[in-house]
């Protein structure tokens, strides 16, 4: 099955990441899309708000959430992985790849879904010349800004020219902490994920 990774914080979920997960849907033919989130990124530094586990929760969430806010979206595996989580350590995008191949059926070479603010960094990646043979690239805008350059040596896949919603998990984390109104938290998230953090009280600290 032809698949691909997107991997992240997760930090928590919103509908840019569905609006992504669309734009994946409806330009190519990948047949299961895995989420991936991150357990240690190995090029930012990231202080977790929430338990691992609770990340999980609220991407299982949104997937469900998925086709009701995009009903006409053809078919696809959606399935929230926690191999890095499992396997704790900085998250080297090598070892998961390896990982999916080893597990899942994978008809060609995977894609890893990457914002293009990643790309100038792109060759220090965990050994990057053996990763390069094993996937290839999908390079999404992350903003209305980007300005594409081109993918580095010895990697391949595609520039896409989707269109980008302006959400950060950032801005919804301080909306949260703030007690921002319910309708305001629900045009930026799925209703299911946004009665999970208020049940559970989370980002308010």
């Amino acid at each position: 099955m032809r698949t691909a990774i997107i991997g992240g914080t997760f930090d928590p979920v919103h509908n840019g990441h569905l609006h992504l997960l669309h734009w994946l849907v409806t330009t190519t033919d990948y047949q299961r899309i895995l989420f991936i989130p991150v357990f240690l990124p190995p090029h930012k530094a990231y202080d977790r708000k929430v338990a691992d586990s609770v990340r999980v929760d609220m991407l299982q969430l949104a997937l469900q959430a998925y086709p009701q806010k995009y009903p006409h979206d053809r078919l696809v595996e959606l399935i929230v992985d926690d191999c890095e989580i499992r396997r704790q350590g900085v998250s080297y995008m090598f070892d998961t790849v390896q990982d999916v191949i080893a597990r899942y059926q994978v008809e060609g070479k995977p894609a890893v879904v990457i914002g293009d603010d990643l790309l100038p960094g792109l060759t220090t990646w965990h050994r990057y010349d053996e990763l390069c043979l094993l996937v290839d690239f999908l390079v999404f805008r992350r903003s209305i800004d980007s300005n594409f350059g081109a993918l580095p040596q010895g990697a391949n896949g595609h520039l896409m020219e989707n269109p980008v919603l302006d959400e950060s998990s950032t801005e919804i984390r301080a909306m949260l902490h703030t007690g921002g109104a319910e309708a305001d938290l629900a045009s930026l998230m799925p209703q299911s994920v946004v009665h999970y953090i208020r049940n559970h009280g989370l980002y308010t600290d």
